[in-house]
Parts: structure tokens; C-alpha cells; sequence
């Protein structure tokens, strides 16, 4: 489809135009690109809880962006969002056990493609982050993305430990 309103370099945020290299397109292209990444993780999950877990996720980050996008205005996002996704965090711990520090990332193709969205999700947060000292931001939504990371982190250690694949842990002793 071509609306062709874009052509100039400009598109709709908040019922005005802004220049596509705004700092907040910016970061909505980020969580267009975490979500599509979210997605590709998806495609190789065969466990029914990551994948009704992903799903959840990929939802929130459209309210997430909308929440960014209107600069609060139409808040979706709170401390509830939080509070579901420390809920899984914590599920997914229980099951992988203790984890060492300083996991280096690998093992099976869903452990490995957690762990790349993990880094995206990552690199989402700070750039809300700098967004913030720009434009008025809800706090819930950093937050969100601060635990989503701690969760695909737990979420990439159980599928390698539901696939009997080894972590592997840096140990600095180890090289040097």
C-alpha cells in the first residue's frame, strides 16, 4: 500500500508530522525491529509457555510504542506489565536453577536466537532511555524493557536446559 504521506521525509506521530529521523521514529523503528526479532524466535519455539509468553510480548510492545508515540498521553502501560513479567521471569528461573554469570551465548538455534533478541531488547532500553531526557516518557516502559531482557536471558537457559544442551560460562582463568 503507498499513502504516498511519507514521501517528504515526514510521518504521522501524535496527530502531527514529524521528520522520519526524529529521535522518537527512531526509537519506534527500534521496537519494530525487537518485535520482528520476538518473531523470529518465535518461528523455532515448540514450547507452548515461551511461545504464549512471546506472543504476550509482541502485543505490549505495540502499547508500548503507542505509550512513547503519544508521549503518555494514552498510557497503557504500568506497574501491572511489570508485575506480569517478573511473574515469568521468576518461572523460567525456577526451572533453569542457578545460573552462573557471564553465560556465553550459544547452544541450540531457540537458545541462540533468545539470546540475540535479549541483546536487541537491550539496546531498546537505552535508547528509550536517552528518549528520555528528550520527550516525556512513563517509567513503566523503561522498566518493562529493563525485565523483558532479564526474561529472554532466563527463557534462552531453559531452552538449552530443555534441549540438553551445556551452557557454556566465561571464566576469565580459563584463557588467561
Amino acid at each position: 500500500m503507498f499513502t504516498r504521506s511519507g514521501d517528504d521525509g515526514t510521518t504521522s506521530v501524535k496527530d502531527k508530522r514529524i521528520g522520519k529521523d526524529s529521535p522518537v521514529v527512531e526509537f519506534l523503528g527500534e521496537v519494530d525491529e525487537l518485535n520482528s526479532f520476538l518473531g523470529f524466535a518465535l518461528s523455532s519455539l515448540t514450547w507452548e509457555d515461551m511461545r504464549r509468553d512471546i506472543e504476550r510480548v509482541q502485543f505490549e510492545l505495540f502499547q508500548l510504542g503507542q505509550d512513547v508515540a503519544t508521549e503518555g498521553e494514552r498510557a497503557s502501560f504500568s506497574e501491572e506489565n511489570v508485575k506480569w513479567i517478573e511473574e515469568r521471569t521468576i518461572y523460567y528461573r525456577k526451572e533453569s536453577g542457578p545460573v552462573r554469570l557471564f553465560v556465553i551465548p550459544g547452544g541450540t538455534e531457540q537458545a541462540v536466537r533468545l539470546h540475540l533478541v535479549r541483546t536487541i531488547a537491550r539496546r531498546v532500553e537505552r535508547k528509550l532511555v536517552r528518549l528520555s531526557r528528550e520527550v516525556s516518557v512513563n517509567r513503566w516502559t523503561i522498566v518493562y524493557l529493563n525485565r523483558l531482557s532479564s526474561m529472554l536471558f532466563s527463557m534462552a537457559v531453559v531452552a538449552n536446559k530443555r534441549s540438553n544442551s551445556q551452557e557454556r560460562y566465561f571464566d576469565i582463568n580459563r584463557y588467561f
